[in-house]
């Protein structure tokens, strides 16, 4: 976030933790892809349209890396409390509050329909998960109406002519798991102004029109299988593309998406198949995923023998006292952190999100701990160890992560087989 904007932000919590998060979400993914990041602009009243594959993962991308003070609507029945209440709402939050979280009356929301008109009014962007509930499918759901009535409303009460909705995909490999890929998409914007002669003609209409217009965009900017009997057959699809481009390990973060934009057009390319291609198709990826598997390798081993040449070595045996290190001073954090995770998550979109949510917590006590006993007590070495702990957190992953690619292609390379799966792929890609 761009912090000369800072001051049109109401919640403080938003503004601190915003630097911990960008440390974390370079640990927690291994690739960040922003496309179009500025699509989001400062002092204009936008509503962002977005899919809602997690929990809270998504809203903290928006606050943290788009440049104007981003509030999210969020689910009302987490605000029950009062104590979390003031978290969240210090965090840019605030509530809708759904018949399915067990809310009756409908004059809460419309202090929800105030409380966003009022946003755009001072020319801030309003989040709205227009699909309703968050889920992990790779497929955009049938959006809900409230993000076209809220801009209808504002739009009658102020004339804001430059007032837009503008969609937002996100897009995650797995969206459960540690190191993932994620690659966010700002798309283009919709102006209100342009459907406003048909709302005044036609309300129900032009809401519709709208509600329409916004699954069309969001259905271009974010994964979408049609058919939900091809998820299984998507995914193997994607991850044949993805070892045949392999992504650079640097820089973390970049602002092209390239890659999704591949991703993409192999998933338009299965929904447009016939059946019978499909059910060819879905026997030749059977096969070959099958048959490397009960061999014990994986695609990407097959694919790229270069990753288990000796030359490797070369860093992976000087690296390792490193590695060894960096896991050693983490591991406290990392084991409480993991433990609360995997204790308190009941359901898949929450687990990252919360794993992310501990991490800033806990790791800011940590690293804090560390930095104020090493200035206390004037040992330079723990003050240097606290600066440097996201640096050796990010070298013991990367470590580990190449020396399981490196041991799973050496297993490739002299497998007696190889050169049938390679045939097998091979037919397939053809």
């Amino acid at each position: 976030m761009d912090y000369r904007f800072a001051r049109q932000s109401s919640g403080w919590f938003y503004l601190f933790f915003t630097p911990f998060i960008h440390v974390v979400y370079r640990l927690l993914f291994r690739k960040i892809y922003l496309h179009n990041r500025r699509g989001i602009k400062p002092n204009t009243p936008v509503l962002i349209a977005a899919n809602h594959p997690t929990a809270f993962i998504d809203p903290i991308f928006f606050t943290s890396f788009f440049d104007p003070p981003v509030y999210n609507m969020t689910r009302g029945d987490i605000f029950r409390k009062p104590f979390f209440r003031k978290i969240l709402e210090s965090c840019n939050m605030f509530p809708v509050f759904r018949q399915r979280d067990g809310y009756q009356r409908r004059d809460r929301n419309d202090e929800v329909f105030e409380y966003c008109q009022n946003k755009l009014l001072n020319r801030v962007a309003v989040n709205i998960f227009v699909e309703g509930e968050h889920h992990l499918d790779k497929r955009v759901l049938p959006l809900q109406k409230g993000i076209a009535r809220i801009a209808f409303g504002t739009y009658e009460r102020y004339r804001l002519d430059d007032l837009q909705i503008v969609p937002v995909g996100c897009n995650y490999v797995y969206g459960d798991r540690t190191r993932d890929e994620v690659k966010i998409i700002v798309g283009q914007p919709l102006y209100i102004k342009d459907y406003w002669p048909g709302y005044e003609q036609s309300p129900g209409l032009a809401i519709n029109q709208l509600c329409k217009d916004i699954l069309t965009a969001l259905k271009s900017i974010c994964y979408n299988i049609e058919d939900t009997t091809d998820d299984i057959l998507a995914e193997q699809l994607l991850h044949l593309w993805r070892n045949d481009h392999p992504a650079e390990h640097l820089p973390i973060v970049e602002h092209q998406a390239p890659r999704f934009w591949g991703e993409k057009s192999v998933l338009d390319q299965l929904n447009a198949l016939e059946e019978p291609e499909k059910k060819l198709l879905r026997l030749q990826v059977g096969t070959y995923f099958s048959a490397i598997e009960k061999a014990g390798l994986n695609d990407e081993a097959v694919t790229h023998p270069e990753h288990g040449k000796l030359e490797w070595l070369m860093f992976l045996l000087p690296a390792a006292p490193i590695a060894l290190f960096g896991y050693l001073v983490v591991w406290p954090l990392r084991w409480l952190v993991y433990r609360i995770a995997r204790k308190s998550v009941k359901k898949r979109e929450f687990f990252t999100s919360v794993l992310m949510g501990v991490s800033v917590l806990l790791g800011i006590i940590y690293f804090a701990g560390m930095l104020f006993t090493g200035l206390i007590l004037g040992a330079s070495w723990l003050v240097t160890l606290a600066l440097l702990m996201p640096l050796l957190m990010w070298l013991s992953a990367f470590w580990k992560e190449t020396m399981l690619r490196w041991k799973a292609a050496r297993k490739a390379l002299v497998h007696p087989e190889k050169n049938q799966f390679l045939s097998l792929r091979k037919a397939i890609r053809n």
